[in-house]
């Protein structure tokens, strides 16, 4: 299917003047999971549908590689009754934004934030009830015309059908007078899961061809009329700012136009503690991106480094994150359940374990860029960002311009995982256009990228765990110290170990993290499932029969972490029970081969993985095959979840093995892929087997939770097959692959 390549003013434009439907409809006000936004009671989706019966539809979500520019329209045009053979898609998804009375920006219709393996949850009843409301306006269309009770018709394909009488009507027909009908809430009818005829089925991604024939989608293919090109080259130390730099070299390359330092901002971060946002440095501004490239290099500047910055190192906080948990210093308890000191005092087996993951990069395939038109009184941001509300607040906040003023054109992101979620590379275009007045394009580089990482945080766990005679787990407490931000002690093993204690250590660092693929998930798993299976050992018990009884009984509790409303251990035992079978868990295995398991609840899904490794004499490690069970609700599209779980898993298996910054003095000394070691694709399992657990609850997401168990799988298949217990990331420090 061929894409339109339309923005949204063209969207609009041609939409009048094809005389077809651009279809508006109003639903119950929809707030903004992840920002304390209200949005209009006005809901607006972009279905044009042409006299010929075909349809262009722009996408109401933001996609970053998990799917949603396919996942959303799927939703609407099942509702709808559409013919999908017939859609056509726009390429970009267009912005539209409100502002509460507070002054507050949110979106005015569709949730087109991602993140937080949200975007379909947050719009399914949403979508649904729109395409449905949109069926029945073509429904009642038909009716006045035939002259026709409403309930004697139904719909098909983009067509209304009298069964009477076999007659039927295109949607293409009926548009321009559906579009002025109003439709009671009490008359939309949503379609049962029986009745899908789009969703529940393999679908391909809508710009599939696009993607695979190197089509300009992304935010770093685009252009923009008048656009001076822009490179910056910025500090690469936290705090650090610029000493001597050979400017007249520089302004001396062909197509170099001007020269701008950057000044280094900074901002209260999540701990209320100070971050930079921004990096000093200086922006090279020519008529060209190569020239720009080569005006960057020319200026080879020296720096002066930040005395508050100096004593930043990844390996002395790590140090620090060790002396804190195994010690008794007072830590901020989180949980307390029950009472985990008689647990111990009266266990059979007691084991303490600690164990430690490093910062990791994001990485992101598609370094980042910015393409910013800042106006006297408007302005056009072309960007991949995860949440396009926050592209407009931040024009409003560094320009006065009204964020309802801001056309954001947002394109396919070449990856996201958190670190499109940040405001920097959008501060620096929106800096520039607005001080030169002219439209700008601000390209990264990788070392760019890593350098000026928000890093996921760094953690040491420490796990104590009690047995008693029946080798029952009754007591689990959990110590851990980090750069930033909680636990994820809201998950399993909590309600399933009566006396249960978390608490962590809030430690000052000036090295830069934020939200990385299921912020703290992996790491809670890695210490967790790792544990689990050594309490198995411990047991002589099977690691899989150990957790099929530490989930009973099967029942759902309230979950008061974010993300979902309840953590189900009875669905937790079927993906377990899913890989397990498909593994064939329990077959005999050749020499120095091994079965690791692990599983985790993330934002409503629940993920397990088995994997199998060999280890051979020299302790060299080979990834064999994989397994993963996956329970996310009704499977919208089964081909794009088993697409997620396959990439998720590989991608937290590259974080266990290698995925390992190390910052001296405040900067990140592997800034690219020749010393930030990834692996290979010769490196990754032979095959990933994925299932699907066919139920009917709400769907929930999926980009996040297959990342979760795999550091634990993989380590726990790594002990099956050599007796290594090993308990730092990245597991390459130990092994060789």
């Amino acid at each position: 299917m061929a894409s339109t390549g339309l923005d949204r003013r063209q969207f609009l434009k041609s939409s009048a003047l094809a005389g077809g439907m651009l279809l508006s409809i109003n639903l119950p006000m929809f707030r903004i999971a992840n920002a304390n936004t209200k949005a209009s009671s006005d809901w607006c989706i972009y279905v044009e549908i042409k006299p010929d019966n075909s349809v262009v539809m722009a996408s109401p979500v933001m996609d970053m590689g998990q799917h949603m520019k396919t996942t959303g329209p799927m939703m609407l045009a099942d509702e709808m009754d559409l013919d999908w053979d017939k859609i056509s898609f726009a390429e970009h998804c267009p912005a539209y934004l409100n502002k509460s009375e507070e002054g507050e920006i949110g979106y005015q219709y569709s949730d087109m934030g991602t993140g937080g393996s949200h975007a379909v949850r947050r719009n399914w009843d949403y979508m649904r009830t729109a395409g449905a409301t949109a069926r029945q306006m073509m429904i009642d269309q038909a009716a006045e015309l035939w002259r026709v009770n409403p309930e004697s018709l139904s719909t098909k394909a983009s067509y209304v059908v009298h069964s009477a009488t076999g007659k039927k009507l295109s949607y293409g027909y009926l548009a321009k007078g559906a579009a002025t009908k109003k439709v009671d809430k009490s008359r939309i009818k949503l379609k049962q899961t029986k009745d899908y005829v789009i969703m529940g089925r393999d679908t391909y991604t809508v710009d599939l061809e696009q993607i695979v024939t190197g089509k300009p989608l992304f935010g770093i293919d685009a252009e923009y009329p008048g656009a001076l090109q822009v490179m910056i080259l910025r500090a690469p130390a936290q705090g650090a700012s610029v000493d001597k730099a050979n400017k007249e070299a520089a302004l001396a390359i062909p197509g170099v136009i001007k020269l701008m330092d950057i000044e280094a901002q900074n901002e209260e971060y999540w701990t209320k503690d100070e971050k930079q946002i921004v990096s000093a440095g200086i922006a090279v501004v020519a008529e060209s991106l190569w020239a720009a490239m080569q005006g960057k290099r020319a200026l080879s500047a020296s720096w002066k480094p930040s005395k508050a910055h100096q004593d930043q190192s990844s390996e002395h906080q790590q140090a620090k994150f060790r002396h804190l948990v195994a010690g008794d210093f007072e830590a901020k308890v989180r949980k307390n359940d029950g009472d985990v000191q008689a647990a111990f005092s009266q266990a059979n087996r007691l084991i303490d374990e600690t164990y430690e993951t490093p910062l990791f990069a994001h990485a992101c395939m598609e370094p980042f860029n910015c393409i910013a038109d800042i106006r006297e009184k408007d302005a056009t941001i072309i960007v991949g960002h995860q949440f396009p509300h926050m592209v407009a607040e931040e024009v409003e906040k560094n320009t006065g311009i009204d964020a309802l003023s801001v056309e954001v054109i947002s394109q396919r992101m070449g990856g996201g995982f958190g670190r499109r979620f940040e405001r920097d590379f959008l501060r620096e275009a929106i800096y520039l256009s607005h001080t030169l007045k002219q439209p700008v394009k601000i390209t990264w580089t990788r070392e760019d990228e890593i350098e000026r990482d928000f890093f996921a945080p760094a953690y040491v766990m420490r796990v104590k765990a009690s047995l008693d005679e029946n080798n029952k787990v009754t007591g689990w407490h959990h110590r851990q110290a980090q750069t930033r931000g909680g636990a994820r002690d809201d998950c399993f093993p909590a309600k399933l170990v009566k006396n249960y204690k978390t608490e962590h250590f809030e430690y000052p660092s000036k090295i830069p993290t934020g939200p990385w693929r299921g912020p703290a998930h992996l790491q809670w798993t890695f210490a967790v499932e790792s544990m689990t299976d050594e309490l198995a050992y411990q047991a002589n018990e099977d690691p899989l029969a150990f957790r099929f009884k530490l989930m009973q009984p099967h029942q759902a509790h309230d979950y008061e972490g974010w993300g979902a409303e309840s953590i189900d251990s009875g669905r937790m035992a079927k993906c377990y029970e899913s890989a397990a079978k498909m593994a064939k868990w329990g077959r005999k295995l050749s020499k120095n081969h091994g079965l690791g398991i692990a599983g985790h609840f993330t934002f409503g899904s629940y993920a397990a993985f088995v994997i199998e490794v060999s280890v051979s004499e020299q302790n060299e490690l080979t990834l064999l095959d994989a397994w993963g069970a996956i329970d996310c609700g009704f499977a919208i599209n089964p081909n794009h979840i088993r697409n997620q779980m396959e990439g998720g898993f590989i991608d937290g298996l590259n974080a266990a093995l290698f995925n390992k910054v190390t910052v001296e003095k405040g900067q990140a000394v592997n800034n690219n892929f020749h010393t930030l070691r990834w692996m290979k694709m010769k490196e990754s399992p032979n095959n990933i087997q994925v299932d699907i657990i066919q139920n009917n609850f709400p769907p929930t997401g999926v980009g996040e939770p297959p990342t979760a168990p795999a550091a634990a799988a993989l380590a726990n298949a790594i002990y099956a097959a050599s007796g290594q217990r090993i308990r730092q990331l990245p597991l390459s420090d130990s092994i060789r692959i």
